[in-house]
C-alpha cells in the first residue's frame, strides 16, 4: 500500500484507517525499525465487529515478536494527549519528549473521510508536535531550506569535495568556549586572547569577523541560518582550515568555501531521508542531533555532549543590547548596513531592532533553557570563570568522529521527499529541482 512507502525515519507513524487489513500485516511482518505504530479507525462499524478485534489481536502479538508496539486507537474523538503520556510511560526512552509523529492515510480513507482528516491534523495531531516547532518559521523558510538543501547538495558534487558527516566530538576533562557575537566579548577579547590554548573554541558566524581582527582563530565555526544575510559575515580573509559545522540546507555562500564542511543531521525531512539512505545503503549512522533552543549555543552544546566532564564557557552570549550595540564590532551587519550610514543614521539605529533590552520571544526561551542547563552541567559566563583552572593544561584533547559519503541522488531524494507530509518541504522547488536534475 502506498502509505508503507511514506513512512520515514525518526517519526512515529499514526496510520488512519486500517482497510482491508493486509497493508497492516506487511507492516508486522516487515518493520521498519519504529518502536510504536498507532493505527486508528474511526468507524464504529468496523472495529466493533469482532472479526477485525482477533485480527487486531494477532497483528499486536505479531508486532511485539518483532520489537515494536502496536496500538489500536477507535472513535472519531480520541483523546490523543492522554495516549501520547501513556506510550511515554510504557516505551520509557523509546519514545523521547521530541520524537516526531506523523500520519497516515489509506487510500480509502483519504478519499471518504477528507473532513475527518482535516479534523485530526488541526485539533488531534497537534498534541504530538513539539512546543517549540515555531510554524511561522517553517513556512518563511521551508522554500529556502528545500532550495539551498538541493543546490549545496549539487555544489558539493561539482566540486568532489570531501564530506564529513558529523557523529560527535569525544574527550575527557576538556575546556570548551563557545563565543557569540554580543558587545560582551568586547570586554573578554584581550583575557580569551590570553588563555586561547588553553581551549577547544567554538565560534558562532557572527562572531568571525571580530575576531580574526584581534588575531584569534578559532577551532570550529557554526553557521546554520539559511538565509543570503550569512554571507555578509564571511566577507573577511578566512583562514581555508577551519572547519565550518553546517548542514546541507544552510546559506549556499559556505559550501563555495575551499574550508572543510562538517555537516550535522538536524532532523529536518529531508536529512531524515539521506540518515536513512547511509544506514540501509552504507551502513553508517548519522545521528540527529536535538536542538529544541533553535539557536547557535544550544547546537554547540547538543553537538559537544560526549565530551566526558566537559567545562563549557561562554562569551559573547546574552541576547539583549549592551552600551547602546545589539553585537560586537566587525560583525556582518556592519558590511551589510555599510551603504545605508550618513551623519543622521548610525549603526546602532539600524541593529537596535535585532536585540532590545530585554530578552522576549524566542530569546527569553533560550536563555531559560540555558539557566536550567545550568543546574546540571558545568557552564560559565567567561567574566566570571571561578569553578575550574583555565591554566590547567588538557587531560584529554577534543576529538571529532565523522564518516566520509555522498548524499543520494536528487532523484533518489525526492522519490521519498514528494510524499512528505509534514509540511516542511517545499514540493513545488523539489520538483522544480528534478525537472532540471542530472543526479
Amino acid at each position: 500500500m502506498r502509505f508503507l512507502s511514506q513512512i520515514q525515519e525518526d517519526t512515529i507513524p499514526i496510520i488512519l484507517g486500517l482497510g482491508a487489513l493486509h497493508s497492516v500485516r506487511s507492516l508486522v511482518v516487515s518493520p521498519i525499525g519504529k518502536p510504536v505504530v498507532i493505527v486508528w479507525e474511526p468507524l464504529p462499524e468496523v472495529f466493533e465487529l469482532p472479526a477485525f478485534q482477533t485480527e487486531i489481536e494477532g497483528l499486536s502479538e505479531k508486532a511485539k515478536e518483532n520489537g515494536f508496539t502496536l496500538v489500536l486507537v477507535t472513535g472519531i474523538t480520541p483523546n490523543w494527549n492522554e495516549i501520547k503520556e501513556k506510550l511515554s510511560l510504557s516505551t520509557r526512552e523509546k519514545v523521547p519528549i521530541n520524537q516526531k509523529w506523523t500520519l497516515y492515510v489509506t487510500p480509502s480513507y483519504e478519499r471518504y473521510f477528507s473532513n475527518l482528516i482535516e479534523e485530526c491534523r488541526e485539533n488531534f495531531l497537534s498534541q504530538f508536535q513539539s512546543q517549540n516547532t515555531n510554524q511561522n518559521t517553517i513556512q518563511h523558510f521551508r522554500k529556502v531550506w528545500t532550495h539551498n538543501y538541493l543546490k549545496n547538495k549539487s555544489t558539493l558534487g561539482k566540486t568532489n569535495e570531501a564530506i564529513h558527516w558529523f557523529q560527535s566530538f569525544h574527550g575527557t576533562n576538556s575546556h570548551v568556549l563557545f563565543l557569540g557575537a554580543s558587545p560582551g566579548l568586547e570586554r573578554d577579547i584581550e583575557s580569551i586572547k590570553k588563555q586561547r590554548n588553553t581551549f577547544t573554541l567554538f565560534a558562532s558566524d557572527t562572531s568571525i569577523g571580530y575576531l580574526l581582527k584581534h588575531s584569534i582563530v578559532p577551532d570550529y565555526i557554526l553557521s546554520f541560518d539559511s538565509g543570503r544575510g550569512t554571507l555578509f559575515h564571511f566577507l573577511v580573509d578566512l583562514p581555508t582550515t577551519i572547519p565550518i559545522i553546517t548542514w546541507l540546507g544552510g546559506s549556499p555562500c559556505l559550501f563555495e568555501l575551499p574550508n572543510p564542511k562538517i555537516l550535522v543531521n538536524t532532523g529536518h525531512p529531508l536529512d531524515q531521508i539521506v540518515a536513512f539512505y547511509f544506514q540501509n545503503e552504507k551502513g553508517f549512522h548519522w545521528p540527529h542531533i536535538q536542538n529544541p533552543s533553535l539557536n547557535l549555543l544550544g547546537m554547540m552544546i547538543s553537538i559537544t555532549k560526549g565530551i566526558l566532564n566537559r567545562n563549557l564557557v561562554l562569551s559573547g552570549v546574552s541576547f539583549v543590547s549592551e552600551f547602546g550595540k545589539s553585537h560586537c564590532g566587525g560583525t556582518g551587519y556592519e558590511r551589510y548596513y555599510l551603504p545605508q550610514l550618513h551623519r543622521k543614521q548610525s549603526m546602532e539605529s539600524f541593529t537596535k531592532r535585532l536585540y532590545s533590552g530585554v530578552r522576549k520571544g524566542k530569546n527569553q526561551l533560550v536563555w531559560d533553557e540555558l539557566l536550567s542547563a545550568k543546574t546540571t552541567e558545568n557552564i560559565q559566563n567567561y567574566s566570571e570563570l571561578t569553578a575550574f583552572n583555565t591554566n590547567k593544561p588538557f587531560e584529554q584533547t577534543v576529538e571529532l568522529n565523522t564518516f566520509q559519503g555522498f548524499p543520494p541522488r536528487i532523484s533518489d531524494l525526492a522519490k521519498w521527499a514528494n510524499q512528505d507530509q509534514s509540511g516542511i518541504i517545499h514540493s513545488k522547488t523539489l520538483n522544480v529541482w528534478l525537472r532540471f536534475s542530472l543526479g
